[in-house]
């Protein structure tokens, strides 16, 4: 089909193959690119790129994700839609053998704060529903902006830094605020009061429907990657007394243990809205990424900014069914683990009562003899 589909646009006139191609998407564009030297100046076209990143991912249209990716000297639309339309993919075998990539072998991060840019897009039945950019990290910005600037501010900038490098990292869209306050948003989900709908059915007609990407860009290099599953994981209701659901999407990235020892990070975002029964809409109160260890411990700013760093050279995929595999081949190991560690905190438990009594039947026997 594609053979045939190249031989008619090779015949026909360029503006009319560049009308066509503007109508396909971005896997059929590049495998036309890669054909022949006469349709692949047509194919490489930054208008079509464009248009496809704006129609997938709204946020790029936005005025300093679009001036980024268009005046990248590291690439452009094409590479962006490249880099961003995979997800990151954990694979326990080949992980195992890519742990260390050219562009990131060193553990001393090369990205600071202010590199960093996230665009955010939320959808609902395929429809884009909020599309937002986060600009670096908005706590840690200023402080390595202004504490290599201004000798005035390099004490306090350290300080600073340091409680940054070493307190649990989490990077907020939106935080936690209260009711009149949440953002509103034209969702169209039906309406939560339909008779007979259980937690159950409310949770899974929500992973049915929504979608999260969160695109992490270095401004510095041009690379981006998604950090999203795309699909939630998992959804969880507060019932029967509050109307607030939690969602959360992710990826799992493999790293060198001398970053993290178990050698396995956890990107979890975190979406959390309400659902107004009269409007048939969200209401958004936070949408925030963090990085977990295996064991669920939350990873500091210092291994934070590496992680992050590592994860734009990531082994990517876009087999959705490759991509849940490698999440559900996590959760296995996360599981066996905490049951090692349980049964080695039962064993501990076990041998300390042990020694308890040996040593109180070591007394009591000493006290009976001296009497």
């Amino acid at each position: 089909m594609m053979e045939r589909l190249i031989c008619h646009l090779q015949s026909i006139n360029g503006d009319l193959v560049t009308d066509i191609l503007s109508r396909v998407d971005g896997s059929a564009l590049a495998s036309v690119a890669s054909t022949c030297s006469e349709l692949r100046g047509i194919a490489r076209d930054q208008g079509l790129w464009k248009k496809l990143c704006h129609s997938r991912w709204p946020s790029t249209a936005l005025e300093e994700a679009e001036h980024l990716i268009s005046g990248s000297i590291h690439g452009c639309f094409d590479k962006f839609y490249s880099d961003a339309c995979q997800l990151v993919l954990y694979d326990e075998v080949a992980s195992a053998n890519s742990l260390k990539l050219p562009e990131c072998a060193e553990l001393n991060p090369r990205t600071s704060p202010p590199d960093l840019l996230s665009l955010i897009d939320v959808y609902s039945k395929n429809r884009c529903v909020f599309s937002r950019i986060l600009d670096g990290i908005p706590e840690a910005v200023d402080i390595f902006k202004h504490g290599l600037v201004d000798s005035s501010w390099e004490m306090i900038a350290d300080e600073r830094q340091k409680w940054f490098l070493d307190y649990p990292f989490k990077l907020e869209l939106m935080g936690l605020k209260d009711d009149d306050d949440d953002e509103l948003l034209d969702s169209p989900i039906s309406s939560i009061s339909e008779a007979g709908k259980s937690r159950e059915n409310h949770c899974k007609k929500l992973i049915e429907d929504l979608r999260l990407s969160w695109i992490l860009v270095d401004k510095n290099t041009g690379k981006a990657v998604n950090l999203s599953s795309w699909k939630p994981l998992s959804v969880q209701k507060s019932w029967p007394y509050h109307a607030t659901y939690v969602m959360q999407f992710g990826c799992v990235l493999p790293v060198e243990e001398s970053l993290l020892p178990q050698k396995l990070a956890r990107f979890i975002i975190t979406a959390r809205f309400k659902m107004t029964e009269r409007e048939e809409c969200l209401k958004w109160s936070e949408i925030s990424m963090r990085i977990e260890n295996i064991e669920g411990a939350h990873v500091n700013g210092r291994s934070s900014l590496m992680i992050l760093s590592k994860a734009l050279y990531s082994q990517r995929s876009a087999n959705q069914f490759k991509l849940e595999e490698g999440l559900r081949t996590y959760d296995k190991q996360k599981t066996e683990m905490m049951r090692r560690r349980e049964s080695r905190e039962a064993l501990a438990d076990r041998l300390l009562t042990f020694i308890e009594i040996t040593v109180f039947v070591i007394f009591y026997v000493a006290l009976r003899l001296l009497v």
